[in-house]
């Protein structure tokens, strides 16, 4: 199961800015030095400019901002497109626009002074207009139909992974996109209501509830002392809903989710879980929560060519009588074609990366020169173990912090011999300095969290282990 990237990985000076992988369709790009990560954060020229792409909710796409140039917004306006009208009329309204139809295609116009709102919008809520889609726009002012027989397959080949009906599962633009639906979903039940974040999550899902809802309780650490505050909040107020996500990103932690359930659902609250990292091929979540979101752009696809995202409803939980019908699937329909071609060999690609990521992990925890590695398989917890299914592991994604890290950890990841690019899931290993890139404008309150801003994430691949431990040795001092 070999990928160019395995033999010729994009880690060097002179691959700054490129795609990854070699597609105009690539969600990452490759930041190969220490001082690169810290332009692209601070918007250097240097580093910006030379970046062929990125990831798309985080940077304008070359053919998004050719379709911006086409719909033409008047002076002192701007213009982002979107896949359809509800999000495009959501992204209107937070930035006090108006959302237009053009040739199809559905565009958020508003002030220029309101930029960065309606690019929060895009950024945390992930419903975008994918690169193919806008590519077929521009070509023939018009988008693909959509094609219900193959997202019933698709749907179907879900439905087997993940053990819900077909039809409690729907596709969206991106992983986000999902987590933004559920959002919705939970907090119109309960309008006005708070929302509580249970572990440090990805950065975004954190924001979608501070951003876009009445307020978040947010309990960083998901440790005992976090589960008996949350006990007395559920005493005390009424909440829309609690996400988390099994494992967490970055530390890989799992929480109770057995026993979050029990005193969530005591209260009424529904439970969504993010299972991006752990995947439908190792654990089974879903009857411990209401919603499970799933970046698809990760391990289902494999190849970080295409962005995605599935939200699942569990048909025992508090929206399993009726919500399945109305949650519509909006996933662009060659974004589609690519995402059912390249999930075919998920769980045979999972199984390898496993197995390298479990290798890795023990082989990094003896290192002399790491301080600490975080990952589940090391040290399984209870409940991991209870909700890992029979032939699943613990996952492909790790970090690790080397010893003297604010020292080292640069040394180490120049000299790492892997594709430097953020994201994960891909059959080639990605690593990347994860909390910068993330949290570069909140450090010490990440460090507040407990978390070090110099640790490094790896996902790992299906490179043959022999091959990837060398690389390693050969980085580590």
């Amino acid at each position: 199961m070999t990928h160019p990237l395995h033999a010729h990985p994009l880690c060097r000076p002179e691959h700054l800015g490129a795609p990854i992988p070699d597609s105009p369709h690539a969600v990452s790009v490759c930041l190969p030095t220490w001082a690169d990560i810290i332009g692209y954060e601070d918007k250097e020229p240097r580093v910006v400019d030379k970046m062929r792409t990125g990831y798309p909710r985080f940077f304008c796409h070359p053919l998004i901002n050719k379709v911006r140039a086409v719909l033409k917004a008047e002076p002192g306006w701007d213009v982002l497109p979107f896949p359809d009208e509800a999000a495009a009329t959501q992204c209107a309204a937070l930035a006090s626009g108006k959302a237009v139809a053009v040739d199809g295609l559905w565009a958020a116009y508003f002030s220029l002074e309101n930029l960065p709102l309606a690019r929060a919008f895009w950024q945390h809520a992930g419903r975008i207009l994918s690169s193919r889609a806008a590519e077929d726009w521009l070509a023939r002012r018009r988008l693909g139909a959509p094609d219900p027989a193959l997202e019933k397959t698709f749907r179907d080949r879900l439905a087997t992974w993940s053990a819900a009906p077909a039809d409690r599962i729907s596709l969206h633009p991106s992983g986000m996109a999902a987590i933004y639906t559920a959002f919705q979903t939970v907090t119109a039940r309960r309008p006005g209501r708070r929302t509580v974040m249970f572990g440090f999550p990805y950065t975004d899902t954190l924001k979608i509830l501070s951003k876009f809802g009445s307020g978040v309780e947010f309990f960083p650490r998901a440790d005992k002392a976090d589960f008996s505050g949350l006990a007395a909040l559920l005493q005390q107020e009424e909440i829309a809903g609690l996400f988390c996500e099994f494992p967490s990103n970055p530390l890989l932690g799992t929480p109770d989710l057995p026993a979050l359930h029990r005193i969530a659902a005591r209260h009424g609250v529904p439970i969504i879980a993010d299972d991006t990292i752990g995947t439908f091929f190792n654990v089974d979540v879903l009857p411990h929560v209401d919603f499970v979101a799933t970046s698809l752009t990760k391990a289902i696809s494999g190849e970080g060519d295409v962005m995605a995202g599935a939200l699942t409803v569990n048909p025992h939980g508090l929206f399993g009588a009726n919500l399945h019908s109305t949650i519509p699937s909006s996933l662009y329909v060659r974004d589609l074609e690519v995402l059912e071609r390249n999930s075919r060999d998920f769980p045979e690609r999972m199984k390898i990366a496993n197995a390298n990521a479990l290798e890795l992990a023990r082989f990094l925890e003896s290192h002399p020169a790491v301080e600490r590695v975080w990952y589940p398989g090391l040290d399984p917890s209870p409940v991991y173990d209870q909700l890992r299914k029979p032939s699943g592991g613990y996952g492909a994604v790790l970090s690790f912090l080397p010893r003297d890290a604010g020292q080292n950890t640069p040394r180490v990841f120049e000299r790492l011999e892997v594709s430097h690019g953020i994201s994960l899931g891909t059959s080639y290993t990605l690593v990347s300095p994860y909390v910068q890139l993330a949290h570069y404008h909140e450090l010490a309150w990440v460090r507040q969290c407990g978390i070090d801003p110099h640790l490094l994430r790896v996902a790992v691949g299906t490179e043959p282990w022999e091959d990837l431990k060398k690389r390693f040795e050969k980085a580590l001092p």
